[in-house]
């Protein structure tokens, strides 16, 4: 069968045409998808800010006598020797530090996630006493895995994407007796020296 060059053009650009179509719907439905991760991730971030923030005011509700700029003032090392000696609790210390986290957060929009297992390892770190960082809250960066929490680098494919286990740098800390409580935001997938954090 020969075709006419008409009806050859014609075909032809019918064909053109429902390949624009499809690349157009395949284009829109994987933004349409993004956005919806990207939505999810907000507002996953956005409860766990504010489930941060119910936490630290329980707990000072509960411990008004916590001296939070005294233990914010400590060195690492005073830090450290005052916590293995008892004269510190590693809850007063891991809620100073968070409530100082979501005030910097308030003018820095540095936090992707506060990891409220934190508050749970407490009762874990207490068998390991000996360890460097016994008691010292930690923040780890948004790149860094910690187990059931993303680390998408800021890229929105990873954005649904938990880590199934922790990180060897988290094994360690968690070893030393060092408690994990908040990840902060990195360049998005590390392209630049600086995140460039913008104000809520």
């Amino acid at each position: 069968m020969e075709l006419d060059s008409w009806t050859a053009a014609l075909l032809t650009s019918a064909a053109c045409g429902v390949g624009a179509l499809v690349v157009l719907v395949h284009r829109v439905t994987r933004h349409q998808q993004a956005t919806e991760k990207i939505q999810r991730a907000r507002k996953w971030r956005t409860e766990s800010l504010e489930r941060a923030e119910q936490a630290v005011l329980r707990y000072r509700d509960t411990n008004p006598q916590t001296d939070s700029d005294l233990i914010l003032s400590l060195t690492l090392s005073d830090l450290t020797k005052q916590l293995k000696e008892g004269t510190l609790s590693r809850d007063d210390v891991l809620h100073s530090y968070m409530e100082k986290a979501l005030d910097i957060n308030q003018k820095l929009n540095c936090c992707t996630e506060i990891l409220l297992e934190s508050v749970d390892q407490l009762e874990t770190v207490s068998s390991n006493n000996d360890g460097l960082l016994y008691g010292i809250s930690i923040t780890i960066k948004e790149n860094v895995n910690y187990k059931n929490h993303v680390s998408s680098c800021g890229v929105v494919v990873y954005l649904d994407q938990p880590a199934e286990e922790d990180s060897v740098l988290v094994k360690v800390l968690k070893r030393q007796g060092a408690i994990p409580f908040v990840k902060t935001n990195i360049p998005q997938g590390l392209l630049r020296e600086t995140p460039g954090n913008q104000s809520n």
